[in-house]
């Protein structure tokens, strides 16, 4: 027989072993809430890809359908642009105003848990799907709009969503949710995996949970493996033919990448101000402030035969293969038609329109720099141009590199030029530019605190709410 006091000890002993190779095995494996937080990073970020995917080829089709009656008859966008702009803002401005603009502004306030009250009207399906099809419009009517910051705004909501409708009970995570979301974006948006880790990290790197690391990363990929499933491998403006620079051509690259940021920081700049000016304009007379640019930018697209329409990735992969050389007038043109086309309100982003206007203005300083490729200078107005918008020079070199075909001989040139660039635009742009727009963003939903703030009043006792006007 053995004695009740031994036996007592032995079940002790396997009840602590079995508490402890439990606990070391959910360490190891997971909880079930942590499978369902992996599930709904998967399985939205294989939903991302493929929106993005088919995003990504109804504005391809739109813009093949504008060249196309452009080509037959230009003078109809006379008609066709500021119609199609107050058709745009009238839809928006029913349908749902958050789609308004680039949509990183959007995702940068959204993803904050100081500004998570703005997260059911930003990141709504709703939006979601208004920014979709309302930036094809844009295309299809003349406008001179990317897909990327609309991809991060689309790719975010669907990813806030499947949290939302997966009822996590780990709060944090939304905020996750939407970074990944809008680098998933970003991702599939460009082909670019790398970009979109680079591009949540520099740009919205405050949300980045240590936990959740491992899966926002997987989520990147899987948003990308789906655009390899469908589109194949390919590099966005193509593989231009260039080689490592010598150490002689730095001092061109470094004066070529300083003009060049500087001129980012000068559309930023005006990017910001001229949207305070026109703001009460817009609020008052959406419709007739869309018509007005709208004649404006019909006007540029038929002077310049249509270049300073859409997106610019025809014009600067046309650039990068040698089949055609960029002006300074285009360059300004282009600049132009991309700050009018923001003023509008409709949903628009800026990236594709940066890196082309910096491919032009790089191809424009080729007759100035004759000893340096030309390739190579339109890759470092490329960098330099787009780090002076957006202030992020990481971001810039790596979307830049991975949008030509991972060429890592022309890597340090671009990293300098990005550099080089983010550097000179802070003279004339103290402050990242998506972040100022965000700024002002909130003002115009501030509204939404001000009526939460008056039900949570009403709804406390007399007693708490003395406390809290105290």
């Amino acid at each position: 027989m053995i004695p009740k006091t031994k036996r007592t000890q032995t079940a002790r002993r396997l009840r602590l072993w079995w508490v402890l190779g439990n606990r070391h095995t959910r360490r190891q494996l997971g909880t079930v809430e942590d499978w369902k937080v992996r599930g709904v990073f998967w399985f939205g970020a294989l939903t991302v890809g493929l929106v993005i995917q088919g995003f990504a080829w109804l504005s391809e089709e739109s813009f093949s359908v504008t060249e196309y009656v452009f080509d037959r008859y230009p003078y109809a966008f006379l008609l066709i642009t500021p119609f199609g702009l107050m058709a745009i803002v009238w839809v928006m401005n029913f349908g749902g105003k958050a789609a308004r603009g680039s949509g990183i502004p959007q995702v940068l306030l959204a993803h904050k848990q100081s500004y998570h009250w703005l997260r059911v009207p930003f990141l709504s399906l709703r939006v979601a799907v208004l920014k979709v099809l309302l930036t094809c419009a844009g295309l299809l009517v003349g406008a001179t709009v990317g897909r990327e910051g609309p991809s991060v705004h689309v790719g975010a909501a669907i990813m806030y969503k499947f949290g939302t409708w997966a009822k996590l009970k780990q709060r944090q995570v939304e905020s996750s949710l939407i970074v990944a979301g809008g680098a998933a974006g970003v991702s599939a948006a460009f082909n670019a995996p790398l970009a979109g880790i680079v591009f949540a990290i520099e740009e919205l790197q405050q949300s980045m949970e240590a936990r959740t690391t491992g899966t926002f990363i997987m989520a990147i990929i899987l948003s990308g493996v789906v655009v390899l499933a469908f589109a194949g491998h390919y590099s966005y403006f193509g593989v231009p033919d260039v080689t490592a620079m010598p150490l002689a051509d730095y001092p061109y690259i470094i004066g070529v990448s300083a003009a060049c940021g500087f001129l980012g920081g000068l559309f930023s700049f005006f990017l910001v101000q001229g949207n305070r000016a026109v703001a009460p304009l817009v609020s008052k007379r959406p419709l007739q402030v869309a018509f007005i640019i709208g004649i404006f930018l019909a006007g540029m697209a038929i002077l310049s035969d249509g270049l300073t329409m859409g997106s610019g990735y025809g014009e600067a992969r046309a650039l990068l293969a040698g089949e055609s050389e960029g002006s300074w007038l285009t360059a300004g043109g282009k600049i132009l038609a991309t700050l009018l086309t923001y003023f509008s309100g409709i949903p628009g982003g800026i990236f594709s329109p940066s890196l082309a206007a910096g491919a032009e203005l790089g191809s424009a300083m080729g007759p100035v720099f004759p000893q340096v490729p030309a390739v190579s200078l339109i890759l470092v107005g490329m960098a330099s141009y787009f780090a002076g918008v957006v202030q992020r020079p990481i971001t810039a070199f790596v979307i830049v590199l991975e949008l030509t075909g991972n060429n890592h001989d022309i890597l340090p040139a671009l990293m300098v030029s990005a550099l080089v660039g983010a550097a000179a635009s802070k003279l004339v742009m103290a402050e990242p530019v998506y972040h100022v727009l965000a700024r002002d963003l909130v003002r115009g939903w501030d509204h939404l605190l001000r009526e939460k703030e008056e039900l949570a009043s009403v709804a406390a006792p007399d007693g708490v709410v003395g406390e809290q006007k105290k």
